[in-house]
């Protein structure tokens, strides 16, 4: 009976346990630690200067995220419309990562500047991104707005309808 007792002492704190440990995951996961965001928060990406970038510093921020890539005509036709809107809108953090080079993104820079925070994921780091923020269709640009609670506000597939994003972000952006 002894032995008994002592089994079911051991099966009851391990079952507290288990309880415990995954009430405490649960609640550790904080609103910047969102689903959506935890891979581009934990990303480190290089500025246009080939220097390393961690996105984790724009946490709790309106976040409007440009995916484009030199080679990608929609991409280089929106930039100067997002440079008007980077310097009209001050309630978003507007950053444009290119899909690229950080050679290529140079050289098109000197034809074509851009106003916003310009960073670089090239190769796959920065499709993975781009995919884990919504973007399952794989287009270029793709566009995305991240809450201050580090949440996908709304996705946006292809050439940005400037009219149509700055109703969207003066009706959502408080």
């Amino acid at each position: 009976m002894n032995k008994l007792k002592i089994i079911l002492i051991f099966v009851f704190i391990g079952a507290i346990s288990i309880i415990g440990g995954a009430y405490f995951k649960m609640n550790s996961i904080t609103s910047h630690e969102n689903f959506e965001t935890k891979i581009f928060y934990s990303a480190i990406t290089k500025n246009i200067n080939n220097k390393n970038v961690a996105l984790s510093k724009f946490k709790e921020k309106w976040l409007l995220i440009n995916f484009w890539a030199t080679w990608c005509a929609p991409c280089r036709e929106e930039i100067p419309d997002l440079n008007h809107l980077f310097n009209e809108n001050k309630k978003i953090n507007l950053i444009g990562i290119a899909i690229d080079e950080i050679e290529d993104v140079k050289k098109f820079l000197i034809e074509t500047p851009i106003n916003y925070e310009s960073l670089i994921l090239s190769d796959m780091k920065g499709v993975e991104i781009s995919k884990s923020l919504g973007n399952d269709k794989g287009v270029l640009p793709f566009t995305v707005l991240i809450n201050p609670n580090g949440e996908v506000q709304n996705t946006f597939y292809g050439k940005l309808d400037m009219t149509t994003l700055k109703r969207y972000l003066l009706d959502t952006v408080k």
